[in-house]
Protein backbone atom coordinates (compact mmCIF):
# COMPACT_ATOMS: atom_id res chain seq x y z
CA UNK A 1 0.00 0.00 0.00
CA UNK A 2 1.18 3.46 -0.93
CA UNK A 3 1.94 5.73 2.13
CA UNK A 4 -0.39 8.41 1.63
CA UNK A 5 -2.94 6.03 0.98
CA UNK A 6 -2.13 4.43 4.45
CA UNK A 7 -2.21 7.70 5.69
CA UNK A 8 -5.67 8.57 4.60
CA UNK A 9 -7.61 5.99 5.93
CA UNK A 10 -5.15 6.59 9.19
CA UNK A 11 -6.48 10.24 8.85
CA UNK A 12 -10.25 8.56 7.60
CA UNK A 13 -10.11 6.75 11.48
CA UNK A 14 -9.32 9.33 12.92
CA UNK A 15 -11.76 12.01 11.83
CA UNK A 16 -14.44 9.44 12.51
CA UNK A 17 -13.06 9.49 16.42
CA UNK A 18 -13.66 13.05 16.37
CA UNK A 19 -17.24 12.89 15.23
CA UNK A 20 -18.09 10.84 17.45
CA UNK A 21 -16.34 11.71 20.53
CA UNK A 22 -16.06 15.58 19.84
CA UNK A 23 -13.48 17.63 18.94
CA UNK A 24 -11.67 17.76 22.74
CA UNK A 25 -9.95 14.17 21.63
CA UNK A 26 -8.27 15.83 18.36
CA UNK A 27 -4.81 15.15 20.04
CA UNK A 28 -5.75 11.23 21.06
CA UNK A 29 -6.82 11.05 17.19
CA UNK A 30 -3.35 12.14 16.39
CA UNK A 31 -1.89 10.25 18.17
CA UNK A 32 -3.55 7.40 17.10
CA UNK A 33 -2.21 7.86 13.11
CA UNK A 34 1.72 8.25 14.85
CA UNK A 35 1.03 5.06 16.92
CA UNK A 36 -0.49 3.21 13.89
CA UNK A 37 1.83 4.48 11.27
CA UNK A 38 4.29 2.75 9.90
CA UNK A 39 6.49 5.43 9.74
CA UNK A 40 7.57 9.12 10.41
CA UNK A 41 6.24 10.34 7.00
CA UNK A 42 3.04 8.62 7.05
CA UNK A 43 2.49 9.70 10.62
CA UNK A 44 2.78 12.95 9.46
CA UNK A 45 1.20 13.22 6.47
CA UNK A 46 -2.39 11.62 8.65
CA UNK A 47 -1.60 14.28 11.10
CA UNK A 48 -1.19 16.88 8.58
CA UNK A 49 -5.03 16.21 7.02
CA UNK A 50 -6.84 15.62 10.45
CA UNK A 51 -5.59 18.96 11.55
CA UNK A 52 -5.93 20.51 8.87
CA UNK A 53 -9.52 19.22 7.94
CA UNK A 54 -10.40 20.11 11.64
CA UNK A 55 -8.57 23.66 11.39
CA UNK A 56 -11.06 24.37 8.44
CA UNK A 57 -14.02 22.32 9.19
CA UNK A 58 -16.05 25.45 9.11
CA UNK A 59 -15.19 26.36 5.44
CA UNK A 60 -15.59 22.90 4.34
CA UNK A 61 -18.68 21.86 5.95
CA UNK A 62 -20.18 25.32 4.09
CA UNK A 63 -18.39 23.77 0.39
CA UNK A 64 -20.43 20.42 1.26
CA UNK A 65 -23.64 21.79 2.23
CA UNK A 66 -23.50 24.03 -1.18
CA UNK A 67 -23.31 21.86 -3.21
CA UNK A 68 -25.26 18.36 -1.54
CA UNK A 69 -28.56 19.24 -3.08
CA UNK A 70 -31.40 17.29 -0.63
CA UNK A 71 -28.78 16.53 1.80
CA UNK A 72 -27.91 17.95 5.24
CA UNK A 73 -24.89 16.90 6.59
CA UNK A 74 -26.60 15.39 9.72
CA UNK A 75 -28.06 13.58 7.57
CA UNK A 76 -25.29 11.48 5.73
CA UNK A 77 -23.74 8.41 6.91
CA UNK A 78 -20.87 9.43 9.18
CA UNK A 79 -18.27 7.44 7.29
CA UNK A 80 -19.19 9.40 4.17
CA UNK A 81 -19.18 12.83 5.79
CA UNK A 82 -15.68 12.13 7.19
CA UNK A 83 -14.76 10.95 3.85
CA UNK A 84 -15.58 14.45 2.18
CA UNK A 85 -14.47 16.70 4.97
CA UNK A 86 -11.02 14.71 3.93
CA UNK A 87 -10.92 15.05 0.68
CA UNK A 88 -12.69 18.95 -0.23
CA UNK A 89 -9.55 19.67 2.37
CA UNK A 90 -7.22 18.26 0.14
CA UNK A 91 -9.34 19.81 -3.26
CA UNK A 92 -9.34 23.53 -1.29
CA UNK A 93 -6.17 23.61 0.62
CA UNK A 94 -3.50 21.14 -0.74
CA UNK A 95 -1.45 22.18 -3.81
CA UNK A 96 0.58 19.07 -3.16
CA UNK A 97 -2.16 17.06 -3.95
CA UNK A 98 -3.46 16.55 -8.19
CA UNK A 99 -7.05 16.73 -7.95
CA UNK A 100 -7.55 13.57 -9.82
CA UNK A 101 -6.14 11.67 -6.71
CA UNK A 102 -7.76 13.32 -4.16
CA UNK A 103 -11.04 12.22 -5.76
CA UNK A 104 -10.29 8.79 -6.55
CA UNK A 105 -8.87 7.57 -3.25
CA UNK A 106 -11.99 9.23 -1.67
CA UNK A 107 -13.77 7.14 -3.83
CA UNK A 108 -11.70 3.98 -2.68
CA UNK A 109 -12.07 4.97 0.95
CA UNK A 110 -15.51 4.86 0.04
CA UNK A 111 -15.92 1.69 -1.38
CA UNK A 112 -13.92 -0.11 1.38
CA UNK A 113 -15.35 1.59 4.43
CA UNK A 114 -18.87 2.90 3.47
CA UNK A 115 -21.64 1.26 1.57
CA UNK A 116 -22.02 -0.08 -1.80
CA UNK A 117 -23.16 3.50 -3.12
CA UNK A 118 -21.21 5.50 -1.29
CA UNK A 119 -18.72 5.54 -3.49
CA UNK A 120 -20.63 7.57 -6.59
CA UNK A 121 -22.35 9.56 -4.02
CA UNK A 122 -18.71 10.96 -3.02
CA UNK A 123 -17.91 11.34 -6.52
CA UNK A 124 -20.50 13.23 -7.31
CA UNK A 125 -20.49 15.65 -4.56
CA UNK A 126 -16.57 16.22 -5.27
CA UNK A 127 -17.00 16.77 -8.71
CA UNK A 128 -19.18 19.48 -8.07
CA UNK A 129 -16.84 20.83 -5.43
CA UNK A 130 -14.28 21.07 -7.77
CA UNK A 131 -16.53 22.32 -10.84
CA UNK A 132 -17.31 25.25 -8.43
CA UNK A 133 -14.08 26.47 -7.64
CA UNK A 134 -12.82 25.98 -11.95
CA UNK A 135 -9.80 23.80 -9.70
CA UNK A 136 -8.54 26.64 -8.21
CA UNK A 137 -8.04 26.41 -4.32
CA UNK A 138 -8.83 28.62 -1.46
CA UNK A 139 -5.42 28.24 0.28
CA UNK A 140 -2.20 27.16 -1.82
CA UNK A 141 -0.23 24.86 0.08
CA UNK A 142 3.29 24.25 -0.94
CA UNK A 143 4.37 22.18 -3.43
CA UNK A 144 7.54 20.83 -4.83
CA UNK A 145 8.56 19.54 -8.80
CA UNK A 146 5.60 17.84 -10.24
CA UNK A 147 3.22 18.57 -7.57
CA UNK A 148 5.25 16.30 -4.93
CA UNK A 149 5.10 18.08 -1.14
CA UNK A 150 8.97 18.55 -0.25
CA UNK A 151 9.60 18.16 3.20
CA UNK A 152 11.82 20.65 4.67
CA UNK A 153 13.64 19.18 7.67
CA UNK A 154 15.58 22.47 8.46
CA UNK A 155 18.78 21.99 10.85
CA UNK A 156 18.84 18.27 11.88
CA UNK A 157 20.44 16.62 14.57
CA UNK A 158 20.81 13.16 13.61
CA UNK A 159 22.58 11.03 16.75
CA UNK A 160 20.23 11.36 19.43
CA UNK A 161 19.52 9.21 22.97
CA UNK A 162 16.81 8.77 25.85
CA UNK A 163 16.17 7.23 28.49
CA UNK A 164 14.96 4.19 26.52
CA UNK A 165 18.73 3.61 25.92
CA UNK A 166 21.30 4.93 28.32
CA UNK A 167 20.76 8.62 27.85
CA UNK A 168 19.00 10.16 30.39
CA UNK A 169 15.71 12.38 28.83
CA UNK A 170 12.29 10.72 27.77
CA UNK A 171 11.42 11.46 24.53
CA UNK A 172 8.87 13.80 24.41
CA UNK A 173 11.46 15.96 26.69
CA UNK A 174 14.07 15.52 23.70
CA UNK A 175 11.35 16.78 21.44
CA UNK A 176 10.10 19.52 23.53
CA UNK A 177 13.79 21.01 23.63
CA UNK A 178 14.30 20.33 20.24
CA UNK A 179 11.10 22.61 19.39
CA UNK A 180 12.32 25.15 21.84
CA UNK A 181 15.81 25.46 20.58
CA UNK A 182 14.59 26.07 17.07
CA UNK A 183 15.91 22.23 15.99
CA UNK A 184 13.17 21.12 12.98
CA UNK A 185 14.53 17.73 12.65
CA UNK A 186 15.29 14.83 14.85
CA UNK A 187 16.76 11.28 14.68
CA UNK A 188 16.13 9.55 17.42
CA UNK A 189 19.21 6.56 17.62
CA UNK A 190 19.12 4.62 20.81
CA UNK A 191 21.18 2.04 21.35
CA UNK A 192 19.67 -1.39 19.98
CA UNK A 193 16.18 -0.14 20.86
CA UNK A 194 13.71 1.16 18.87
CA UNK A 195 11.76 2.00 21.92
CA UNK A 196 11.43 5.37 21.73
CA UNK A 197 11.03 6.59 18.56
CA UNK A 198 6.79 6.21 18.28
CA UNK A 199 6.78 8.76 21.58
CA UNK A 200 8.70 11.28 20.06
CA UNK A 201 7.12 10.68 17.08
CA UNK A 202 4.02 11.70 18.51
CA UNK A 203 5.44 14.88 20.32
CA UNK A 204 6.82 16.20 16.76
CA UNK A 205 3.63 15.86 15.66
CA UNK A 206 2.16 18.28 18.06
CA UNK A 207 5.40 20.71 18.27
CA UNK A 208 6.13 20.48 14.13
CA UNK A 209 9.33 18.36 14.95
CA UNK A 210 9.85 15.88 12.37
CA UNK A 211 11.43 12.50 14.13
CA UNK A 212 13.61 10.37 12.23
CA UNK A 213 13.27 6.15 13.11
CA UNK A 214 16.96 5.61 14.09
CA UNK A 215 19.63 3.03 15.90
CA UNK A 216 22.51 2.61 16.95
CA UNK A 217 24.11 -1.02 16.74
CA UNK A 218 27.97 -2.04 17.71
CA UNK A 219 29.33 -4.37 14.90
CA UNK A 220 32.74 -6.26 16.45
CA UNK A 221 35.52 -7.71 14.42
CA UNK A 222 38.21 -8.88 16.28
CA UNK A 223 40.22 -6.93 17.97
CA UNK A 224 37.66 -3.71 16.80
CA UNK A 225 34.31 -2.60 18.01
CA UNK A 226 32.37 0.18 15.70
CA UNK A 227 28.97 1.60 15.64
CA UNK A 228 26.90 1.85 12.86
CA UNK A 229 24.11 4.06 13.34
CA UNK A 230 20.75 3.18 10.64
CA UNK A 231 18.22 6.11 9.58
CA UNK A 232 14.84 5.95 8.34
CA UNK A 233 14.50 2.26 9.81
CA UNK A 234 11.15 0.14 9.55
CA UNK A 235 10.77 0.08 13.52
CA UNK A 236 8.58 -3.07 13.14
CA UNK A 237 11.25 -4.52 10.61
CA UNK A 238 10.93 -8.38 12.16
CA UNK A 239 14.73 -9.05 11.80
CA UNK A 240 15.27 -5.97 13.83
CA UNK A 241 12.88 -6.55 16.66
CA UNK A 242 13.88 -10.35 17.32
CA UNK A 243 17.91 -9.28 16.67
CA UNK A 244 16.91 -6.53 19.35
CA UNK A 245 15.46 -9.30 21.68
CA UNK A 246 19.19 -11.58 21.14
CA UNK A 247 20.93 -8.23 21.71
CA UNK A 248 19.57 -7.89 25.01
CA UNK A 249 20.52 -10.87 25.93
CA UNK A 250 23.65 -10.29 25.52
CA UNK A 251 23.99 -6.87 26.71
CA UNK A 252 23.19 -8.42 30.29
CA UNK A 253 25.51 -10.82 30.19
CA UNK A 254 28.14 -8.09 28.90
CA UNK A 255 27.59 -6.34 32.10
CA UNK A 256 27.72 -9.74 34.69
CA UNK A 257 31.28 -9.96 32.67
CA UNK A 258 32.48 -6.53 33.24
CA UNK A 259 31.41 -6.59 36.87
CA UNK A 260 33.54 -9.83 37.02
CA UNK A 261 36.61 -8.34 35.83
CA UNK A 262 36.04 -4.96 38.10
CA UNK A 263 35.97 -7.05 41.07
CA UNK A 264 39.43 -8.81 40.10
CA UNK A 265 40.63 -5.21 40.01
CA UNK A 266 39.08 -4.66 43.49
CA UNK A 267 36.24 -2.85 42.47
CA UNK A 268 33.21 -4.43 44.23
CA UNK A 269 30.08 -3.57 42.35
CA UNK A 270 27.15 -5.98 42.08
CA UNK A 271 25.51 -6.71 38.58
CA UNK A 272 21.70 -6.01 39.91
CA UNK A 273 22.52 -2.87 40.56
CA UNK A 274 23.20 -2.01 37.24
CA UNK A 275 20.41 -3.79 35.26
CA UNK A 276 18.06 -1.80 38.11
CA UNK A 277 19.46 1.26 36.85
CA UNK A 278 19.00 0.17 33.42
CA UNK A 279 15.41 -0.77 33.80
CA UNK A 280 13.62 -1.86 30.54
CA UNK A 281 16.42 -0.25 29.00
CA UNK A 282 19.32 -1.95 27.24
CA UNK A 283 22.41 -2.09 29.64
CA UNK A 284 25.35 -1.11 28.61
CA UNK A 285 28.73 0.59 29.59
CA UNK A 286 27.08 4.04 30.22
CA UNK A 287 24.98 2.62 33.21
CA UNK A 288 28.34 0.67 34.52
CA UNK A 289 30.14 3.71 34.57
CA UNK A 290 27.19 5.63 36.26
CA UNK A 291 27.36 2.93 39.25
CA UNK A 292 31.20 3.37 38.86
CA UNK A 293 30.41 7.58 39.54
CA UNK A 294 27.91 6.99 42.04
CA UNK A 295 29.97 4.64 44.55
CA UNK A 296 32.90 7.01 43.91
CA UNK A 297 35.33 5.05 42.02
CA UNK A 298 35.92 8.11 39.86
CA UNK A 299 34.44 11.47 39.75
CA UNK A 300 32.65 11.62 36.61
CA UNK A 301 31.50 9.21 33.67
CA UNK A 302 34.24 9.47 31.35
CA UNK A 303 36.78 8.96 33.78
CA UNK A 304 35.05 5.78 34.14
CA UNK A 305 35.39 4.77 30.96
CA UNK A 306 39.08 5.96 30.93
CA UNK A 307 40.03 4.60 33.50
CA UNK A 308 38.03 1.04 33.67
CA UNK A 309 35.55 0.14 30.57
CA UNK A 310 36.72 2.17 27.79
CA UNK A 311 38.08 0.59 24.46
CA UNK A 312 41.63 -0.96 25.36
CA UNK A 313 41.16 -0.22 29.47
CA UNK A 314 40.89 -3.28 31.83
CA UNK A 315 37.39 -4.18 31.61
CA UNK A 316 36.48 -3.58 28.17
CA UNK A 317 34.06 -6.13 27.25
CA UNK A 318 33.02 -6.09 23.34
CA UNK A 319 29.49 -7.18 22.28
CA UNK A 320 29.93 -10.04 19.68
CA UNK A 321 26.61 -10.37 18.23
CA UNK A 322 27.06 -8.67 15.10
CA UNK A 323 30.14 -8.03 12.24
CA UNK A 324 30.26 -4.63 10.78
CA UNK A 325 29.01 -6.33 7.27
CA UNK A 326 25.96 -7.65 9.83
CA UNK A 327 25.39 -4.67 11.23
CA UNK A 328 24.91 -2.21 7.97
CA UNK A 329 22.85 -5.02 6.42
CA UNK A 330 20.56 -5.05 9.09
CA UNK A 331 20.25 -0.93 8.74
CA UNK A 332 19.41 -2.30 5.02
CA UNK A 333 16.91 -4.44 5.05
CA UNK A 334 15.12 -2.41 7.74
CA UNK A 335 15.43 -0.04 4.93
CA UNK A 336 17.30 2.40 6.18
CA UNK A 337 20.33 4.31 5.24
CA UNK A 338 23.77 2.87 7.11
CA UNK A 339 26.57 5.38 8.87
CA UNK A 340 29.21 4.65 10.50
CA UNK A 341 29.17 6.48 13.66
CA UNK A 342 32.28 9.00 15.41
CA UNK A 343 34.41 7.73 13.23
CA UNK A 344 36.85 9.39 14.76
CA UNK A 345 36.32 7.86 18.19
CA UNK A 346 36.37 4.74 16.93
CA UNK A 347 39.76 5.85 15.20
CA UNK A 348 39.80 2.60 13.07
CA UNK A 349 40.15 4.38 9.14
CA UNK A 350 41.81 0.90 7.83
CA UNK A 351 38.63 -0.39 8.31
CA UNK A 352 36.17 1.91 6.35
CA UNK A 353 37.35 0.43 2.56
CA UNK A 354 36.02 -2.91 4.06
CA UNK A 355 33.06 -0.76 5.93
CA UNK A 356 31.94 0.23 2.27
CA UNK A 357 32.71 -3.20 0.54
CA UNK A 358 29.85 -4.06 3.21
CA UNK A 359 27.67 -1.72 1.56
CA UNK A 360 27.80 1.45 4.44
CA UNK A 361 26.07 5.33 2.76
CA UNK A 362 27.48 7.41 5.18
CA UNK A 363 29.93 9.00 7.59
CA UNK A 364 29.36 11.16 10.65
CA UNK A 365 32.30 13.28 9.78
CA UNK A 366 30.68 16.35 11.84
CA UNK A 367 30.66 15.20 15.62
CA UNK A 368 31.32 17.18 18.98
CA UNK A 369 34.91 16.06 19.55
CA UNK A 370 35.73 15.98 16.39
CA UNK A 371 38.71 18.55 15.76
CA UNK A 372 38.40 20.43 12.57
CA UNK A 373 41.37 18.72 11.16
CA UNK A 374 39.64 15.70 11.86
CA UNK A 375 36.00 16.91 10.23
CA UNK A 376 38.29 17.68 7.32
CA UNK A 377 40.15 14.27 7.39
CA UNK A 378 36.46 12.48 6.92
CA UNK A 379 35.00 15.07 4.53
CA UNK A 380 37.99 13.40 2.06
CA UNK A 381 37.07 9.95 3.19
CA UNK A 382 33.19 11.12 2.33
CA UNK A 383 34.07 12.24 -0.85
CA UNK A 384 36.74 9.25 -1.85
CA UNK A 385 34.27 6.64 -1.28
CA UNK A 386 30.94 8.37 -2.42
CA UNK A 387 29.63 8.61 1.37
CA UNK A 388 27.09 11.24 2.41
CA UNK A 389 28.24 13.31 4.99
CA UNK A 390 26.52 13.03 8.59
CA UNK A 391 25.96 14.77 11.53
CA UNK A 392 25.29 14.57 15.32
CA UNK A 393 25.73 15.75 18.89
CA UNK A 394 25.30 12.05 20.03
CA UNK A 395 23.10 13.74 22.68
CA UNK A 396 22.73 11.77 26.09
CA UNK A 397 21.11 14.32 28.48
CA UNK A 398 22.78 14.51 31.79
CA UNK A 399 25.38 11.41 31.44
CA UNK A 400 27.00 13.99 28.70
CA UNK A 401 26.02 16.98 30.62
CA UNK A 402 28.45 19.40 28.21
CA UNK A 403 27.02 17.84 25.00
CA UNK A 404 23.62 19.76 24.70
CA UNK A 405 20.63 18.47 21.98
CA UNK A 406 21.62 20.03 18.51
CA UNK A 407 25.51 20.85 19.16
CA UNK A 408 26.06 19.24 16.37
CA UNK A 409 23.68 20.32 13.14
CA UNK A 410 23.28 19.03 9.97
CA UNK A 411 21.38 21.05 6.87
CA UNK A 412 18.34 20.08 5.20
CA UNK A 413 19.88 19.08 2.11
CA UNK A 414 21.96 16.20 4.15
CA UNK A 415 18.56 14.81 5.50
CA UNK A 416 17.14 14.53 2.04
CA UNK A 417 20.91 12.66 0.85
CA UNK A 418 20.77 10.09 3.62
CA UNK A 419 17.00 9.64 2.89
CA UNK A 420 17.92 9.03 -1.21
CA UNK A 421 20.44 6.35 0.06
CA UNK A 422 17.78 4.49 1.76
CA UNK A 423 17.00 0.85 0.71
CA UNK A 424 14.32 -1.17 0.25
CA UNK A 425 12.03 2.13 0.19
CA UNK A 426 8.24 1.64 -0.28
CA UNK A 427 7.58 5.11 -1.22
CA UNK A 428 8.22 4.92 -4.79
CA UNK A 429 5.22 7.47 -5.55
CA UNK A 430 5.15 10.48 -3.41
CA UNK A 431 2.29 12.39 -5.25
CA UNK A 432 -0.43 10.22 -4.12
Amino acid sequence: MRKRTRARELALQALYQIEVRGQEVLEDAISFCVGKAVDEEVARFASELVKGCRGSIDEIDKEITSVAENWELPRMAIVDRCILRLSVYELLFRSDIPPKVSVNEAIELAKKYSTENSGMFVNGILDKVYARHDGNRLKEGKAGPEGSLITDYGEADLHVHTICSDGTSYPEEVIEEAARIGLKTVAITDHDTTDGVRPAQIEGVKRGVHVIPGVEVSGYLQPYEVHILGLFIDIDDRNLVEKFVQIREERVARVATIVEILRGLGVNLETEEILNLAGSSPPGRMHVAEILMKRGYCENIPEAFNRYIGDDCPAYVPKKTLTPQQAIELMHGAGGVSVYAHPGLSAKDDLVSLLVESGLQAIEAYYPSHTPETVEKYLHVAKKYDLIVAGGSDFHGLRKPNIPLGKIRVPNETVHALRARCKQRSDVVTAT
